[in-house]
């Protein structure tokens, strides 16, 4: 998929870029990241009505999603992919967390939140924006992002079992 790529002519913030190849990565991951963005926003104003932070939780996770499209365009690397892949894997955590166990703050704290259509595929979004994303990042760091990922997977479980996490 890496091999794929894109020479368009373009001008970013005023600036024409010379030599910058969009891989078809690089492209999915930014469609992927609207995408994820775009359903974040649309759920703001229904999430404020309950409580001002999930408002403003919703608001900078869709800031965040569809920000990291024209970084990723931008700034094709392995950090911008890291840091993509970081909030997002932290935006697909509290989803399971409010999924699994229950929301964690505000009026409905012990709330065990509904799984619905709309919510799976953006999830599901995130999760293949998440994969892709590592593809992105050079060998050496993408060792580094899994054996991280890898141990974040293992400490949770240890903590679940252990009934650190209820």
């Amino acid at each position: 998929m890496a091999e794929l790529a894109v020479k368009p002519v373009r001008v970013v913030a005023g600036h024409r870029t010379r030599g910058v190849r969009w891989s078809a990565a690089v492209l999915a991951s930014g469609v992927l990241s609207l995408f994820a963005g775009w359903i974040h926003f649309v759920y703001v104003s229904s999430h404020w009505d309950y409580w001002w932070a999930y408002g403003a939780f919703f608001l900078g996770t869709g800031l965040f999603q569809a920000l990291l499209a024209p970084a990723l365009l931008r700034w094709p690397g392995s950090w911008t992919a890291l840091v993509g892949i970081a909030g997002n894997v932290a935006i697909i955590g509290m989803y399971l967390w409010s999924r699994l166990y229950a929301i964690p703050m505000g009026p409905h704290k012990g709330v065990l939140e509904k799984i619905g259509a709309v919510d799976m595929i953006c999830t599901g979004a995130e999760v293949l924006l998440v994969g892709i994303l590592l593809a992105i990042v050079a060998p050496a760091k993408r060792r580094w992002a899994l054996n991280a990922l890898l141990v974040l997977g293992v400490a949770l479980w240890a903590l679940r079992f252990t009934n650190q996490i209820v």
